[in-house]
């Protein structure tokens, strides 16, 4: 079971938030409302967060570390989506329609989560409802984001697949991050290639041709994205 501590100090949470765009964004008063009901909970790694196709039970933030997202077509196979890194939000969908959650959420390293619990959220909203279209913002952007990223998964060319998930994972952390290019990606090559639907050999091939064309630089566990726009122009 994840361990429950406590909330860490309030002025440093909130800070850690606003570097989000969509935390940033909300009224004052919605803000102190989300972390006056939230609560932090540790999670060590590799421990399920949320399991796909499981009833709603929040949507959390992260605080520390790093989560990935995946989906889990069949038991034992898992693929990739997207790793939230700090201050990046997830598990709205499933809170805002009440319908069961799409993903599993699974630490890739020992995390710290703000989680604020489905029945809070309810409280939130029923209490003043101009405040659900907020939370309802933060779904769509996340829909509008990953509905371009399978647009681009389904492209019959590895190299094209690779620009445009590259140029999609960038522009939504830069719009979480509000930070110009260039972007670190938390990616390992292998992470990569499972998003993609190559091989490892392949994804190193793809991703040195980008780097001599100066759109992305390699590092261990990572890739730099120097031009997010560039890598989508001859799509």
């Amino acid at each position: 079971m994840p361990d429950e501590s406590k909330v860490p100090d309030a002025g440093k949470l909130h800070g850690l938030l606003c570097k989000g765009r969509w935390y940033r964004s909300l009224p004052h008063e919605l803000q102190q409302r989300i972390l006056a009901a939230s609560r932090i909970r540790d999670f060590g790694k590799g421990e399920v967060i949320a399991l796909e196709g499981a009833q709603p039970a929040g949507m959390s933030a992260v605080v520390s570390g790093e989560v990935k997202l995946v989906r889990q077509p069949r038991p034992g196979e898992e693929s990739l989506l997207f790793i939230c890194e700090p201050g990046f939000w997830f598990g709205e969908y499933a809170v805002l329609t009440n319908e069961k959650t799409l993903v599993s959420a699974i630490a890739k390293t020992r995390v710290q989560l703000l989680i604020l619990p489905k029945r809070e959220f309810d409280r939130i909203v029923e209490e003043e409802p101009r405040y659900y279209r907020h939370f309802a913002a933060l779904g769509l952007e996340h829909a509008a984001t990953f509905l371009k990223a399978f647009t681009h998964a389904s492209s019959l060319e590895p190299e094209a697949r690779l620009r445009g998930q590259l140029a999609v994972l960038s522009l939504l952390k830069r719009g979480e991050d509000n930070a110009d290019a260039p972007v670190e990606l938390p990616y390992s090559q292998s992470e990569l290639a499972s998003i993609i639907g190559v091989s490892r050999q392949t994804i190193n091939q793809l991703m040195q041709t980008l780097a001599a064309q100066g759109l992305i630089e390699m590092g261990f566990r990572h890739v730099r994205v120097l031009a997010p726009e560039a890598l989508l122009a001859s799509l």
